[in-house]
């Protein structure tokens, strides 16, 4: 398109406009120009735009404002995305390492010219969710959306999912997960000891003082035996007044029973609960693995079978499982 001197007409070889026509084509451009400046400007997380150079060439107020970008950045002008990528880095935004090795990985990711998306953790704990899409010709637009809520309700979710409500233990669910692992370990040469723990008459607890006095109690048990462990074993509330413990790298019988013996030693002091003095204890029940199983669903029918044994000869004591132990009618309590 060409203008003559200032003619009437304007044309480019196949259209002409009258004056009318043109001015009327600038309002609407003008209009667009101003719509795309009002979704830039409202759009809800952060936007910019890189050209076929990748030289930022728009940037909202609110990925400023997300990414707590200072004047240095801006000092001469919009930065390049190379310039973009080692201010971050410099300041810990892509986590610890050499600043030039964060810049030349996503610099060679960049020139790919690929869509991706990610969460980013930043050194202030927001959670952003990063969207890029590449332009026809080159370029980078990029969109940057705050997720940190969205992170933390979804980690309350898959928390609550695999703990218990009660004690904040691990639930059967994560406990089953956690046995899997720990069996293929077995496979591989790994040896662990599976507990299984119950309160003895805790039904008398919730029958004499309430169920909230017998909730408090499980919770206050569940503290104990969480502390009586390590960190690399686990600990869960699978069922009522019933615990289990995973309990890994179990080279000798005696490490078991050591264990075993500390779990029954946490309810020698009385659990205290709205000013009354609860005098609890427990029983054990063990099972070895690879010596006696690495089927998960195996190694919890025995160690069931030894718990029971433990309850049925009296409480307060453990029992590892034997072939011998034959199933008989529950144990009340």
């Amino acid at each position: 398109m060409f203008i003559q001197n200032r003619s009437t007409f304007y044309h480019d070889n196949t259209v002409e406009y009258d004056e009318t026509d043109w001015t009327n084509e600038i309002n609407r451009l003008r209009d667009r120009v101003e719509l795309l400046e009002k979704v830039v400007s409202n759009f809800p997380g952060g936007l910019s735009l890189f050209d076929e150079n990748l030289q930022m060439v728009l940037c909202n107020y609110r990925q400023f404002e997300m990414l707590e970008y200072t004047d240095d950045l801006l000092q001469n002008g919009l930065p390049t995305m190379e310039e973009l990528f080692r201010y971050n880095a410099e300041r810990g935004e892509y986590g610890p390492g050499d600043v030039e090795m964060h810049v030349r990985r996503r610099m060679a990711l960049a020139k790919k010219q690929l869509q991706h998306c990610y969460e980013r953790e930043r050194p202030n704990g927001d959670v952003l969710e990063i969207r890029g899409a590449p332009l026809e010709g080159g370029g980078f637009v990029t969109t940057y959306t705050d997720v940190t809520e969205r992170r933390r309700d979804q980690d309350l979710i898959e928390h609550l999912t695999r703990h218990d409500a009660l004690t904040c233990l691990t639930n059967r669910l994560l406990f089953n997960d956690r046995l899997e692992l720990a069996t293929a370990q077995v496979r591989r040469g790994a040896t662990i000891a599976v507990h299984m723990v119950n309160l003895d008459n805790f039904r008398q607890v919730n029958e004499e003082f309430g169920r909230r006095t017998g909730d408090e109690v499980l919770k206050l048990f569940a503290q104990r035996l969480r502390a009586t462990v390590r960190d690399t074993d686990t600990v869960a509330r699978l069922d009522g007044d019933e615990f289990g413990v995973i309990q890994t790298g179990v080279p000798e019988p005696e490490n078991a029973m050591r264990l075993a013996d500390r779990i029954l030693d946490v309810l020698d002091r009385p659990l205290e609960v709205d000013g009354n003095q609860i005098r609890l204890t427990c029983s054990c029940g063990i099972v070895l693995a690879p010596e006696q199983g690495t089927d998960p669903d195996e190694l919890m029918t025995k160690v069931d079978l030894a718990v029971y044994k433990s309850r049925s000869c009296g409480g307060r004591q453990f029992n590892f499982y034997t072939e011998d132990i034959v199933r008989k009618p529950a144990v009340n309590g």
